[in-house]
């Protein structure tokens, strides 16, 4: 009962902000002399508006669907205590446990394919583990809670992350010789509280916090990228493609978009980067086991994940073929150690799609000097063509909307219908509606359940209409 009159009042405080600033009331003051403030006012009050809206109407679709657990704002509730879960740390310490156990049995064929424990990391993500443990005085379980901590500390740092990238994008555009927004430190105070409260409402970034998801510090690598890419530190973006590289082998794309479009400080200090963690990684489990996670891989590709949260293809054509577990208590119970069966139709259309989606990224207006936005594209990309996209691995489109949102509302790509279409990509990919979706699991219209991974297409496709109308090259701006 509790939680519910929590979510109704959400709905209604939501609703009642998204009212009070539609009257256009002013959200920044500034110093005299800053004719730029009141567009970028107007771009964080509709931003503000989208977010709370969403928010609203999230949670009455939960009050609706009985069941108010399941909103966004429950969610965050998990930001507010010291709970998270193990989804990524359990898997790692099993697997730590599993090498240094039987160094000599192979790594993966024990782990994954007997065990059936879901590590599906590479072993450059298990140094996070193995080398702390081996040079500090510290168990696993000490490990996993200082990881816990650096996890929820790195949602404040991604608020100021979008902050940042959205304040550079608005400014990239203004018309030439316009002077900067100079801000009353209190318009800077109240912008972090907005971007703080923003994280925390967006949906996959919560999710990912409450699962204790590695995908959390991702996120952030993966917004510092992009920041460090806006201010021209390709290098420095490199590095933190890298580390995500670690975590996720298929993000070393990246790293081959970079080359084809020459872009030889990011790729090198991409690579560099790369080989040395996998240099150590050799080193310390053994080459054979390192090629091993080859297998996983394929397995991965060939199965995928049917369980309602995979956001991908994949998911979308096991669900609508009804190949696996799609929800809790519908006979076919999800597992955190099976997989779905193959099926060659699943398969080949997770092959193609793949295929085609990172194909149209990867050889994308290569003569164009690539932008932030540019390489949020090939981004965002590798999310949606992944065989398994967790709803947690689209918290990456946090700090991707920091980019495109003021940009949008700047050149309106879409005409008139820039703003709805703004609005119902951000609904759709940083609000939950699960409640009512999940209804539909045993008939065909289940490809409602990918509400996210359609609103991530919307996205793309934002993406590709931003790049095709940025004049070749632009001018990155310098910004402090």
């Amino acid at each position: 009962m509790k939680m519910f009159i929590g979510v109704l009042l959400t709905a209604l405080i939501s609703a009642a902000i998204v009212a009070y600033l539609w009257r256009r009331q002013p959200l920044l003051a500034a110093q005299p002399g800053s004719p730029s403030t009141d567009r970028l006012s107007r771009q964080w009050r509709l931003w503000a508006c989208f977010v709370f809206s969403g928010v609203a109407l999230s949670s009455l679709v939960a009050l609706v669907g009985g069941d108010p657990y399941e909103s966004a704002t429950a969610y965050v509730r998990t930001l507010l205590r010291a709970y998270a879960g193990d989804d990524s740390w359990m898997p790692m310490l099993r697997a730590s446990a599993q090498f240094h156990a039987h160094p000599d049995v192979p790594f993966y064929q024990a782990i994954f394919f007997e065990q059936h424990v879901k590590f599906q990391y590479p072993l450059t993500a298990l140094l996070f583990i193995d080398i702390p443990l081996a040079l500090l005085p510290i168990s696993g379980e000490q490990l996993v809670v200082v990881y816990k901590v650096l996890s929820r500390l790195c949602v404040p740092v991604i608020a100021l992350v979008f902050m940042k990238l959205f304040m550079g994008a608005s400014q990239q555009l203004a018309p030439a010789g316009e002077r900067a927004p100079a801000l009353l430190p209190k318009s800077t105070a109240t912008l972090f509280v907005l971007c703080l409260v923003s994280a925390a409402l967006f949906y996959p970034l919560a999710r990912s916090e409450h699962h204790g998801q590695i995908q959390t510090a991702m996120t952030l690598a993966a917004g510092l990228a992009l920041l460090a890419w806006q201010r021209d530190q390709p290098r420095l973006s490199g590095f933190l493609v890298a580390l995500c590289c670690i975590i996720k082998p298929q993000w070393a794309l990246v790293v081959v978009w970079a080359l084809l479009r020459r872009q030889w400080k990011f790729a090198i200090a991409a690579t560099l980067t790369g080989v040395a963690f996998l240099a150590v990684s050799v080193a310390y489990y053994g080459l054979r086991n390192n090629l091993d996670y080859l297998t996983v891989v394929s397995f991965l590709g060939r199965h995928g994940e049917s369980y309602f949260i995979n956001q991908s293809v994949n998911g979308l054509m096991n669900r609508l073929l009804f190949n696996g577990a799609n929800l809790f208590g519908r006979g076919l119970v999800w597992s955190g150690t099976d997989f779905p069966p193959y099926h060659a139709t699943v398969y080949v259309a997770t092959v193609v799609s793949s295929a085609v989606i990172l194909a149209l990224a990867m050889f994308w207006r290569l003569r164009k000097a690539p932008t932030a936005i540019d390489l949020a594209l090939i981004m965002l990309s590798l999310t949606i063509a992944s065989p398994i996209a967790w709803e947690h691995h689209y918290a990456v489109l946090f700090p991707i909307f920091a980019l495109a949102f003021p940009m949008a509302l700047q050149t309106r790509p879409w005409g008139r219908r820039t703003e709805p279409l703004l609005w119902l990509a951000l609904a759709l990919t940083g609000q939950t509606f699960m409640t009512a979706v999940n209804l539909l699991a045993d008939t065909r219209l289940n490809v409602l359940q990918s509400y996210i991974f359609f609103g991530g297409l919307l996205v793309l496709a934002l993406l590709y209409r931003l790049s095709w109308m940025e004049r070749a090259p632009i001018a990155r701006a310098r910004l402090s």
